[in-house]
Parts: structure tokens; C-alpha cells; sequence
């Protein structure tokens, strides 16, 4: 059972297992409760400290008000790890949006990151390199094809159109502010397969979203000159699902290279 911090405006559920440093923070995925990662997070504690925990307004944390950006979110988790008296340095790991809340973070307080993970993360112009690769609309267009470009064209600029109310569109331009990761140690793990079915889409429409994927995911691993890049052949997003044990051995490499 996690315990609650009060963070000043709300309550936030937290994790923590494991001794010794760098401590290792877990951010997820949009909609995602911090016991998603609690297999991960059981294994990495047999090497250091671990904290994983649930945003405001999932699991066992207080809402917050709404909509919400990664600037909310990062704030929050700054304030989490503050009144939970858990020190830096940190190794921040971000699946999908957490990816964009962790780079968000280090950017705001550098002083604090001592290395990054980054599981098949967003990246701040998926939308619209997305949106680029998909055939012009048609009326009779298949369903799969119409439900996706509906998410990317019009869902994505409502926030109460998901599970968290985030403004993606806020996002978006608070990453444009976000520089380099200069010499901070990376890692970054994608997706080596669609989620997706080829069969329910126009031929190559997959591939071609799969490769936009990647070109965003090598331009992650680019912005430390201290990365490694790795594909998942056998994973689809959920990465630390389909490969726990790749995920685990990459965190450990990360903080294997800090305590070097």
C-alpha cells in the first residue's frame, strides 16, 4: 500500500523500495496508476532506491485542478520528493508521456538529474509528423484509419478529450524550451513492433508510422552526447510489459555508469 504525502495543495501516493544512490524515479504514461510499474520497480530495488507513485487524480492521489501540463506535473513530483524527504541524485525514467515530464523536469532542475531512461517516449512533434504520414481523408476511409486521425487531429486539442486532462497542445510549446541533455548519461529504449494491426489500415500506413516512430526516438538518443539507444524487436509500447527484463538492465546500466 503506498503512502501519502501531502505536497502543500493535495495528497500524492508513493512508493519506495530498495537502499542506495542514484534513486531511481519512475514517471508513467498518460492514464497510467504508478502499480503499473510495480514489477519493474520490485526488481530494481534489489540494486538501489526506487520511488514510483501515482500523478494527482489516479489511484490513490487527490485530484488536482484541471487541465493539467507537464510543467503541473513536474512541479508536483519536485514538491513529492521534497516533503517525502527522498534526496537526490535521481535517474528519472519515462515511459511514453512521462517522457516528456522527465525531460521537462531535468531542464527545470538540472541539479537534482544525475541520469535519464526513456521508454519509447513521446516526443514533442509527434502530432504533426503523424498527421503527415497518414493519406489524404476520404469519406469511406477504414474505421481504424478514421479513429486515428479523429486522436490526432481533434482529440489531441481538447484536454477533456483524456484520461488526465492534459493540454497537449501546452505541451507542446513548454518543450520548445527544453535544450539539450548535454553530457547527461541516456538511455533510451522503442518499440521494435506496432501495436497496431497492418491488416486494419491501408497498406504501408503502419510502416510508415513506425518509422516516423523511430526517426523521433534516434532524435531523443541525440540530445545527450552519453546515450545508447536500443531497440525492442519483441516489444510494442508497453515496454515494461513485454520486456521487464531489458528494461530493468538498462536502468541498472544507467546507474552503474553514475556510480562509475
Amino acid at each position: 500500500m503506498p503512502r501519502l504525502i501531502n505536497i502543500g495543495e493535495r495528497r500524492l501516493a508513493v512508493s519506495n523500495k530498495g537502499r542506495g544512490r542514484p534513486t531511481v524515479v519512475l514517471e508513467m504514461g498518460l492514464g497510467a496508476r504508478g502499480s503499473l510499474f510495480n514489477e519493474v520497480a520490485e526488481r530494481i530495488s534489489s540494486f538501489t532506491h526506487v520511488v514510483w507513485y501515482d500523478r494527482a487524480g489516479l489511484g490513490f492521489s487527490d485530484p488536482a485542478p484541471v487541465p493539467r501540463t507537464i510543467q503541473d506535473i513536474a512541479r508536483d513530483l519536485h514538491a513529492l520528493l521534497l516533503h517525502a524527504s527522498i534526496p537526490g541524485p535521481y535517474v528519472l525514467v519515462g515511459h511514453s508521456m512521462g517522457g516528456l515530464t522527465v525531460r521537462f523536469y531535468r531542464e527545470h532542475y538540472p541539479e537534482e538529474v544525475a541520469g535519464m531512461v526513456l521508454l519509447d517516449a513521446s516526443h514533442e512533434e509527434q502530432r504533426e509528423r503523424l498527421l503527415a504520414v497518414l493519406p489524404p481523408e476520404q469519406e469511406d476511409e477504414l474505421s481504424h484509419l478514421a479513429h486515428l486521425r479523429h486522436i490526432l487531429s481533434t482529440r489531441w486539442n481538447d484536454p477533456n478529450k483524456n484520461e488526465e486532462k492534459f493540454d497537449h497542445r501546452a505541451n507542446s510549446a513548454l518543450m520548445r524550451h527544453c535544450h539539450s541533455l548535454d553530457d547527461l548519461p541516456l538511455m533510451v529504449i522503442s518499440r521494435g513492433r506496432s501495436d497496431r494491426d497492418p491488416a486494419k489500415f491501408p497498406p504501408g500506413v503502419v510502416e510508415e508510422i513506425e518509422l516516423t516512430w523511430l526517426q523521433m526516438q534516434r532524435e531523443l538518443a541525440r540530445l545527450s552526447s552519453k546515450s545508447q539507444h536500443m531497440r525492442a524487436e519483441k516489444s510494442g509500447h508497453m515496454l515494461n510489459r513485454d520486456v521487464p527484463d531489458l528494461v530493468v538492465e538498462a536502468i541498472r546500466q544507467v546507474v552503474l555508469q553514475i556510480r562509475a
